[in-house]
Formats: structure tokens, C-alpha cells, sequence
């Protein structure tokens, strides 16, 4: 009779983690060093929900972040979901279609991690809405149109070195709350994907003349002003995201040569 052989629980684990080594699943969970979270992951246009991330400590244990306030957080499609620089997340289109998902990422540090969300076209809509008031905007060129703009309003269009006075309205009230004396947030993105990114070319690979150092807005007066050249670009796009405590908007600006 053959003899019976003994395995011990770490050796039945060693040989687990083994077989696994080639799995996807496993490459990925080692690979990235924070935790990402939220009470849910689906959400519906004008839904929001904060992202909270911890760092990895062990397979199914994870701790607190040395230093929070060093988060960076970033999302893989702006004009489906945007990320607050705080952590709020919320779904701002899915192109039309009746499913859509992104990916909320976040650095501290050397680590970093991210987060699924899927996204659908039902929910609020927008809370809040941008009004401008300049009356000497110029027409948006039709062949300045995307379909990878958010639901819900159409762009703006601005020229190079334009200022316009705008607005911030509770759509169900009609309140005035543009200053961020009232509550208001703005978070501006340049294509990156990073919320009020100074330097979005490093991802976008493009030319440094249009971000949060060139476009220009004033929360306490109600203006945006865009950067005096786009350089040899053909267009620029700037998405405008608002917030004041659980009302969100947005609306997406495009700047156009003189």
C-alpha cells in the first residue's frame, strides 16, 4: 500500500500561488499597490460616488495611507466619467450607448491602483447648468463636433484669447451659484484625464498651449478666458465640471483660431 503524503497549509498555498503565477488576475493584483473602493460601481449620468483608496498590505488585507493628501487621481475617459481632485466620481455620458465603463485611477507616490465603474445612460442628469452670458460667442464650426463630447448640452465654442461671462444655475431652483463663495467647485480637463492637469501634453503628447495654466477661469467673477493661442492645433477642448455639495454639472468649451 502506498504511503499517504502530508502537505502542510502553507505548502498548499506556496503551490496555489505557484499555479497561479502565470494568471492575469494575479499579475495585475501584485502589480498594483493601492486599494481602490466605493459603495458602488455603477452610476447613472449625473451620479456621483467618492472613491477611497488604501494601500496593499497582504493578500486580502489592506492599511491606511501614510499621506493621503498626496493622492492623485485620474480617469480613463473625461467625457464619460470625471474624477474630482477630492476622489468624487461622476458618470457624465456614455457616448449614446446604453452601456459604457471607465477606470478611475489613483497614485500616491511610487504606488497606485484603480477602479471599474460601469456607466448608464439613466440617472438625474445634470443638477446644476452653465449660462453664458457674453452674447458675442462664435457659432461652433460643424466640423468642430465630436461624439466623444458629455450628455446633455452642446459644446461652447470660444476664440483664442476670448473671455465669457457665465452663469451657474440649480436647474430646479434657479439659483445663482456661480461664486465659489456659495459652494461651487470647478474642475477643468484637458484631455489627459487628470482634473485641472498644468501639464496634460505629457499624457496627450500634444503641444503644451491649452491647460489649467493657460485656460483661465474665475470663480468669483463668472469668467473662463481662453489661452491667447492654441498653437497649431485645430481645436481645443476644455471640459468644465461643476459642483456645489450633491448638485454636479458640466459643459464642454472648444476653442477655435481668431
Amino acid at each position: 500500500m502506498a504511503r499517504g503524503v502530508r502537505v502542510s497549509r502553507l505548502g498548499v498555498i506556496a503551490v496555489l500561488l505557484t499555479a497561479l503565477a502565470g494568471c492575469d488576475l494575479v499579475r495585475h493584483w501584485w502589480g498594483e499597490q493601492l486599494t481602490l473602493t466605493a459603495t458602488t460601481t455603477s452610476l447613472g449620468v449625473g451620479e456621483s460616488v467618492r472613491v477611497s483608496v488604501r494601500r496593499k498590505v497582504a493578500w486580502f488585507w489592506s492599511g491606511d495611507l501614510a499621506d493621503p493628501s498626496q493622492t492623485r487621481y485620474a480617469t480613463t475617459s473625461e467625457s464619460a466619467l470625471v474624477v474630482e481632485p477630492d476622489g468624487q466620481a461622476t458618470c457624465v455620458g456614455t457616448y449614446g450607448r446604453p452601456y459604457e465603463s471607465a477606470w478611475v485611477s489613483a497614485s500616491n507616490g511610487a504606488a497606485y491602483g484603480h477602479l471599474s465603474i460601469d456607466l448608464r445612460p439613466d440617472g438625474p442628469g445634470p443638477t446644476l447648468e452653465l449660462v453664458p452670458v457674453s452674447r458675442d460667442l462664435p457659432v461652433l464650426p460643424d466640423d468642430a463636433r465630436s461624439i466623444f463630447v458629455p450628455c446633455c448640452s452642446a459644446p461652447l465654442a470660444l476664440r483664442e484669447g476670448q473671455r465669457m461671462r457665465f452663469t451657474i444655475q440649480a436647474r430646479a431652483s434657479g439659483r445663482d451659484l456661480t461664486s465659489s463663495a456659495s459652494g461651487t467647485r470647478y474642475t477643468l480637463f484637458f484631455g489627459s484625464g487628470e482634473p485641472n492637469d498644468p501639464h496634460p501634453e505629457v499624457v496627450t503628447g500634444g503641444p503644451a498651449v491649452l491647460s489649467a495654466t493657460t485656460f483661465r477661469l474665475d470663480a468669483r467673477e463668472g469668467t473662463m478666458t481662453a489661452p491667447a493661442s492654441i498653437g497649431r492645433l485645430n481645436r481645443g477642448r476644455v471640459i468644465v465640471f461643476f459642483r456645489n455639495e450633491t448638485l454636479v454639472g458640466w459643459r464642454e468649451v472648444v476653442i477655435i483660431h481668431r
